[in-house]
């Protein structure tokens, strides 16, 4: 018998996540479903019930389930599709699941397998096949949940199929998707997961961009599969494994709130995904409030720490190394490190434009190009034009320990505050504080958008090509 302790306790780690889904659009108010092992307990669980508001979880919305006979107590059931649940968080390490209907991770299994798009077939290209892979093409999604496990099944809510399969493909990846219905996730915590769907929406983003752009993802599929995403990549996202962090007492409550506002502005306008990315503002000649991520949602509690700017001569984080960079060689008072997904896929676009698409697979070797140099992310849109924006692009193996002491804090000088890098994400700044590099980070996306969209029509409906706008 569960007590009334236990219940407000459980649903504190279920309502935040449940609500972000729902604000970052990867579920309805009521679509999705969320469990969890009780702490307490090890042969119980608890999961959200039929038909809940899972973007506004109250406890009555919460069921308690055993594991062993799938038993529970009351009136209310549990989601149809609690037995799958059950057999994932019966998987080792595993605490936490989720499952919701992001529409880009859903959106790119609807192609045959004679016509892959975005979707590798592991069974004959011949036949339509049961099994696929997604392999995300951005630096995130590829080093972060690597190649994704995409089920074709007969019946895709609650089947003994799914019951059966999705602990099979999440024994092996973090996340997985049933084709035509959405993504399942695994994780240590209900906030892992979150983060798994997350990366996956925005790295399916990405994909379908560069696919709309005309860029040969299948090309960076295969190389990424061959050498594996750090080879390709040269740069190893930061792994957010430990969720259960209370924020450190590094700064003042006004600053703690300036930082929440902006990771949860960030999140809910899809310009990061949970966990990726990071932000600082600097507070002294000698020291910086960095955070590792720049994106989360309301009511999850991210760390905050105090930084020394004076390199330490041991090894350093590629992105703190990075924001000391920039406090260091430029006047900038604030930084952000997103990202975002358009402004990710126009940015390897405009590369691949410049020098071929061999610029997205390796290092351009000894002659690096100086930030004045790069190529030009042009906007078409009134209010860009009309402030002179202008977005270097960057490659991501400038991320480099001996490249980028030289083209990040020039990119930013260049692009008066924001420079993109291909594959990767927005750098964006701000003279005094963290909401200029929001402005930046946020007019980067939307020019990319507008460029996305007026190719897509070029493509589609014959109408004026980019060119005709810049």
């Amino acid at each position: 018998m569960s007590t009334l302790n236990d219940l407000d306790a459980i649903h504190h780690r279920f309502k935040p996540v449940g609500a972000a889904l729902m604000r970052a659009n990867l579920n309805n108010t009521h679509s999705g479903n969320l469990s969890c092992c009780d702490p307490r307990d090890p042969n119980r669980f608890w999961i959200t019930a039929s038909g809940s508001t899972c973007g506004n979880l109250s406890p009555e919305d919460l069921v308690a389930v055993r594991l062993s006979d799938m038993r529970y107590a009351g009136s209310v059931r549990p989601s149809s599709e609690a037995n799958t649940h059950r057999r994932v968080l019966e998987l080792p390490g595993v605490n936490a699941c989720a499952h919701c209907h992001a529409i880009t991770s859903t959106l790119i299994g609807f192609e045959a397998a004679r016509q892959p798009i975005l979707l590798i077939p592991l069974d004959s290209p011949r036949s339509e096949s049961r099994e696929h892979l997604f392999q995300p093409v951005d630096a995130w999604g590829a080093g972060l949940i690597g190649a994704v496990p995409v089920g074709v099944f007969q019946d895709t809510v609650g089947s003994s199929e799914m019951e059966q399969r999705i602990p099979a493909y999440l024994r092996q990846a973090p996340v997985a998707i049933v084709k035509g219905h959405g993504p399942f996730a695994r994780g240590q915590s209900l906030e892992q997961c979150l983060h798994h769907l997350n990366v996956l929406e925005h790295s399916a983003t990405v994909a379908l961009a560069l696919r709309r752009r005309g860029i040969d993802t299948r090309a960076l599929q295969k190389a990424i599969r061959s050498a594996g995403a750090c080879a390709i990549f040269a740069w190893a996202p930061r792994r957010m494994d430990a969720w259960e962090r209370p924020p450190e007492p590094a700064c003042a409550s006004r600053i703690r709130d300036e930082f929440r506002d902006w990771l949860s502005y960030n999140f809910d306008l899809g310009l990061g995904a949970f966990g990726t990315g990071s932000m600082s503002c600097k507070l002294s000649a000698d020291e910086m409030i960095f955070c590792p991520m720049s994106a989360a949602p309301r009511g999850i509690e991210v760390p905050l720490q105090r930084i020394s700017l004076q390199p330490k001569g041991h090894a350093e984080a590629a992105d703190r190394r990075l924001h000391r960079l920039i406090y260091s060689r430029t006047p900038f008072k604030a930084c952000m490190l997103a990202a975002s997904p358009l402004a990710t896929a126009e940015a390897m676009a405009t590369l691949v434009a410049a020098e071929g698409i061999d610029a997205l697979l390796k290092s351009s070797g000894s002659r690096r190009r100086p930030a004045d140099e790069q190529p030009m992310v042009v906007p078409i849109d009134a209010e860009s034009i009309y402030y002179k924006v202008r977005l270097p692009v960057a490659s991501i193996h400038d991320l480099a320990v001996d490249a980028g002491a030289d083209i990040v804090p020039g990119l930013l000088q260049i692009g008066n505050g924001c420079g993109l890098i291909a594959g990767w994400g927005v750098v964006s700044a701000g003279e005094e504080h963290l909401g200029q590099a929001a402005y930046r980070l946020s007019l980067a996306e939307r020019i990319a958008r507008f460029r996305l969209e007026v190719d897509l029509n070029h493509r589609l409906f014959g109408a004026p090509p980019l060119a005709a706008f810049e």
